[in-house]
């Protein structure tokens, strides 16, 4: 009977440290969810500010001339390499004029180059292509009204008014072209006709010399 009581003590010792290691491993596999869990939310956020929070006009503007002091003459949007930016071209009396390159989504400083030595002709998404003749019908194929593209245009600049909008198919896919009207000068922005993305802008400031 000792010998029973024995080895029913080992057994029920054994299946509590059993019991403990299946404890501590599930302890492990919640806190591995956890970890998972927060660096998929990480990811997810990283993904939504790329695509969802591209700095404006303005931001662009104020975060260049924190790099280098002037007037600011033009701001343009560019891609390349999977990589999304603003060049910001800054007259500098008494010295060369430059441009600045920045983050279009942290406003992070990439760059500040001379303007004579800035090179990188990047393409602008500018489409040379007219509204097409059947503008209605391509009207029909887009989810974004003209109105609803040009409010997401002047979000890019300061107290504008859209002075032009055009429904252009470009490179396989539908874009609104946006002219507008600030109070510094004009703007012009390429809108994704379906997604509502900023494809292009480029704003020129009138001169005040």
């Amino acid at each position: 009977m000792m010998m029973n009581k024995h080895k029913l003590w080992i057994g029920s010792l054994s299946a509590a440290v059993l019991l403990g290691g299946s404890a501590v491993a599930a302890s492990g596999s919640v806190n591995g969810q956890s970890v998972e869990t927060t660096s998929t939310s990480t990811s997810q956020s990283v993904t939504q500010s790329s695509t969802g929070k591209l700095l404006t006009g303005a931001q662009a503007k104020a975060a260049a001339l924190k790099a280098a002091e002037g007037k600011v003459d033009d701001i343009d949007l560019e891609r390349r390499n999977g990589q999304t930016y603003y060049e910001v071209e800054i007259d500098r009396k008494g010295s060369n004029d430059v441009v600045v390159r920045l983050d279009a989504y942290t406003g992070k400083i990439l760059a500040v180059v001379d303007d004579e030595d800035d090179d990188d002709d990047d393409y602008n998404y500018n489409g040379s292509a007219k509204a097409p003749s059947s503008s209605q019908s391509a009207a029909k194929q887009v989810k974004l009204t003209e109105a609803q593209a040009s409010a997401i245009a002047l979000k890019q600049v300061t107290g504008g008014k859209v002075t032009e909008i055009e429904l252009d198919h470009d490179d396989g896919r539908y874009v609104y072209e946006i002219e507008i009207r600030t109070a510094d000068g004009e703007a012009d922005v390429d809108v994704d006709a379906n997604t509502g993305k900023v494809l292009s802008f480029d704003q020129d400031f009138d001169d005040e010399d």
